[in-house]
């Protein structure tokens, strides 16, 4: 199993794929709490460099970076395959988070959505068999 958590206070999501790129049988995935974000109308595609698996545990706790990091898994171009997935977003991230559940497929077993909504946290936990 090969995890990937990073803290740290900022780092450009390139700098997370370019650590991804060398973990081609990556399980876990945290990505830190603030991210420079990438401008997805002048770098799209940052996420196609990215290889192996992606399975394990993916967690998301960041809604200011929450659509870019997305985005970047979206394009993986051997899919995701993660069966756990948390995430801790904002009510208007919703239906991107749906997506990346969709693009899990099959291999979706749990999936974990907390949303702040005017400073109270809604948790939704669903299991998937």
């Amino acid at each position: 199993m090969t995890s990937l958590t990073i803290n740290t206070d900022t780092i450009p999501l390139v700098q997370i794929r370019d650590f991804m790129v060398q973990l081609p049988n990556l399980d876990d995935l945290r990505p830190p709490g603030s991210l420079v974000t990438v401008d997805r109308d002048t770098s799209p595609g940052t996420g196609t460099a990215l290889r192996g698996r992606l399975g394990g545990r993916l967690r998301l706790h960041d809604w200011h970076a929450f659509a870019d990091v997305i985005n970047v898994l979206l394009e993986v171009p051997t899919g995701l395959h993660f069966p756990e997935v948390e995430i801790l977003g904002t009510y208007e991230c919703l239906s991107l988070a749906v997506r990346l559940a969709e693009a899990c497929g099959k291999s979706l077993v749990y999936l974990t959505y907390v949303v702040n909504i005017h400073g109270k946290y809604l948790r939704s936990c669903v299991h998937l068999s």
